[in-house]
């Protein structure tokens, strides 16, 4: 039982304080995310520049072309939110404790936790709209090593496309429960200054 909750605090990143419908949904969403990361990492991800094509032939011109179109790619901005968001799961299961004493005297850390996650999972969205809601799928290039100008252009995206939209509904879950059980947290706090909530609710 111990370490099936460890599994789902980690997966999750929130304690038994959140509803267990809500911890659920997150780490299906967590689940969902890591699946469709490894997916995407063995077939359309698998190169970074593939499908990306130049007319050149001059050597390392393509590359600097790529690096100007998609200074991240969507596989390693995914990843890099994954491990930020287990980084704080582990964090909150070094400080987890089970049982009811815990459930009453940290429920602050409960709603730090949540609000950390939902800072995480809005940032990496935002991040994730600002690089590639835009993207053009053909982009004239001038880098150096280029000698001149080349047009470069992005082949079979869709697939790309498709699984950085999954990742990104996810996150957009995530961030939606988050934010619902990080209000619930906020009551109970409050009430608790009042001196009104004597239990999580």
């Amino acid at each position: 039982m111990l370490h099936t909750e460890r599994i789902t605090m980690l997966l999750s990143g929130t304690s038994q304080l959140s509803s267990p419908q809500s911890r659920v949904c997150l780490s299906t969403a967590t689940l969902l995310r890591l699946l469709t990361l490894a997916l995407g990492g063995e077939t359309a991800w698998r190169d970074g520049e593939g499908g990306f094509l130049c007319n050149t032939s001059v050597v390392g011109c393509q590359a600097a072309c790529f690096d100007l179109h998609s200074p991240i790619t969507p596989f390693n901005l995914y990843c890099l939110q994954l491990i930020f968001l287990f980084t704080l799961s582990l964090a909150g299961a070094r400080l987890h404790q089970p049982g009811p004493q815990y459930l009453q005297a940290r429920p602050h850390l409960h709603f730090l936790s949540l609000l950390g996650k939902a800072i995480i999972e809005g940032l990496f969205l935002l991040i994730a709209y600002q690089l590639y809601s835009t993207r053009p799928a053909e982009i004239s290039c001038s880098a150096s090593p280029c000698q001149g100008l080349v047009t470069c252009k992005v082949f079979g995206a869709r697939v790309r496309d498709a699984l950085a939209l999954l990742v990104c509904s996810c996150s957009a879950v995530s961030l939606l429960v988050c934010v619902f059980e990080a209000y619930r947290s906020l009551t109970y706090l409050s009430e608790k200054l009042v001196g009104k909530g004597d239990t999580f609710p």
